[in-house]
């Protein structure tokens, strides 16, 4: 358990899940404010600057199980922040959850993506006990809805003008994979 955040520690073959810290804050500007980023989430702004950062490390910081939404900071085997990876909208009543992801574009391409997202998910469903996990990307990130797909995820609906990015409604596809 962090004890700064009241969330575990998830350990994969290469990564370490972890409640953030304020020794991310560089890293996490860096990273979160690459337009690259931001294009492709919804939560994550453009610019995103230190007092961004430092808002979203407070606000893991005060994340314990009992919440509603569960950040944990990505990081390499060496400690090193590559990403984000949560459950939103945690609903215990239905048992249900959103998954949340994204990866350092330097890292990208090297599955860090898949095995934070399914230690995040296996967390939801053994620890949590959540039976249902939706996800929803933009219908022109494409490789999210592989990375769903490669980990059980169905595509349940495809949502028109769902969200609206840089001034422009974009079309959303929902996924979901049931415990």
């Amino acid at each position: 358990m962090n004890p700064a955040a009241g969330l575990p520690l998830i350990r994969t073959e290469r990564l370490l899940l972890r409640a953030f810290a304020n020794a991310d804050a560089d890293n996490l500007v860096r990273i979160a404010g690459q337009r690259s980023i931001a294009d492709t989430t919804i939560s994550v702004p453009h610019p995103f600057t230190r007092a961004d950062a430092l808002q979203w490390i407070e606000r893991s910081q005060s994340e314990t199980l009992a919440s509603d939404h569960i950040g944990f900071a990505v990081a390499d085997h060496h400690g090193e922040l590559i990403g984000y990876a949560g459950l939103h909208d945690i609903n215990r009543e239905h048992g249900q959850a959103e998954l949340a992801f994204w990866i350092d574009p330097m890292r990208q391409g090297q599955g860090f993506a898949f095995e934070a997202a399914k230690g995040v998910v296996n967390f939801a469903f053994d620890s949590l006990e959540i039976h249902r996990i939706c996800a929803y990307h933009m219908t022109r990130n494409e490789a999210s809805g592989k990375l769903l797909k490669k980990l059980g995820f169905e595509q349940e609906g495809y949502l028109r003008h769902r969200v609206r990015k840089w001034g422009q409604f974009e079309d959303v596809k929902l996924w979901a994979l049931l415990r």
